[in-house]
């Protein structure tokens, strides 16, 4: 059975991650000694959401016009188990060739467990297409087009970052999900993580809880976390790793696959790579 999560327009799961302030106590025994003012917040990206979303649409513009000329080495690996956590055991091991071209990711050099394959999608099992680029420049232009929520702040990797969300229904959903030759259309939530400083994207979830029933799938959820690499004296954030996972509640099981990228260059130049922490 192959899920195919097709790499068109997405939207974004919401999972609110606020920040609640600590509160302070008065000593209300010595009225002479004023209370101490409490500390200034740090800006709401909350509270000029429409400000900060411009901001962070401006700084990641680039970021997807210069895609178009990299490539990078994916390597999938698949694993199965129960929902409790326990029998989980490893399938094998996908790697590939990724270019993004015409707004595409393109998937050459794919081997299973080494072994030569035509293309991605004649793997059988779970898997997913569309991170290395697709992912990121559909939430670039899904920002400007959606209404955007701001849902708090969070941290990723020690970053701080401002959360937003937004929601496609069934209707108007890019997101395809092929299962057993069958193909549908189905409605999600994406949650976009952007980094308070900068405005640059740091982490993108997509995740669907209502998926056909004949499908007996419970949910989908698919995610990529982006990290700086250093090419030719320049940086950019590229996605680093990933997880696409499928939960089947009635059968008590679910298969996941985790997402790793490496090995970026330009086209025409073999170049070194090192991820370095966002600042």
């Amino acid at each position: 059975m192959a899920f195919r999560a097709a790499s068109l327009i997405l939207t974004l799961c919401a999972i609110v991650c606020s920040a609640g302030a600590r509160p302070w106590a008065e000593h209300s025994d010595s009225a002479s000694t004023a209370a101490p003012a409490p500390a200034t917040p740090a800006p709401n990206p909350g509270a000029g959401a429409g400000d900060f979303l411009e901001r962070v649409r401006s700084a990641n513009e680039q970021l997807y016009s210069d895609l178009e000329s990299f490539v990078c080495r994916e390597e999938m690996t698949r694993y199965k188990g129960s929902l409790s956590g326990d029998k989980a055991r490893q399938i094998d091991t996908v790697t590939a060739r990724v270019s993004f071209e015409n707004g595409t990711e393109r998937y050459t050099e794919v081997r299973q467990n080494r072994q030569p394959r035509t293309t991605i999608a004649a793997v059988p099992g779970a898997w997913s297409e569309g991170e290395f680029g697709t992912l990121l420049r559909q939430t670039q232009l899904l920002l400007k087009t959606q209404p955007v929520r701001y849902l708090g702040d969070s941290h990723v990797n020690d970053t701080p970052a401002a959360v937003y969300a937004f929601e496609v229904n069934e209707e108007d959903s890019p997101w395809d999900l092929a299962v057993g030759g069958q193909h549908y259309r189905i409605p999600f939530r994406t949650e976009v993580s952007v980094a308070r400083d900068s405005g640059q994207i740091l982490e993108i979830e997509r995740t669907s809880v209502d998926v056909p029933p004949q499908t007996r799938i419970s949910e989908v959820r698919w995610s990529v976390s982006l990290a700086p690499v250093d090419l030719n004296g320049r940086t950019w954030l590229l996605p680093r790793s990933g997880e696409y996972a499928v939960r089947y509640d009635e059968a008590g099981r679910r298969e996941w696959n985790l997402l790793s990228f490496a090995d970026y260059h330009r086209y025409g130049s073999e170049v070194a790579l090192r991820f370095d922490d966002v600042k």
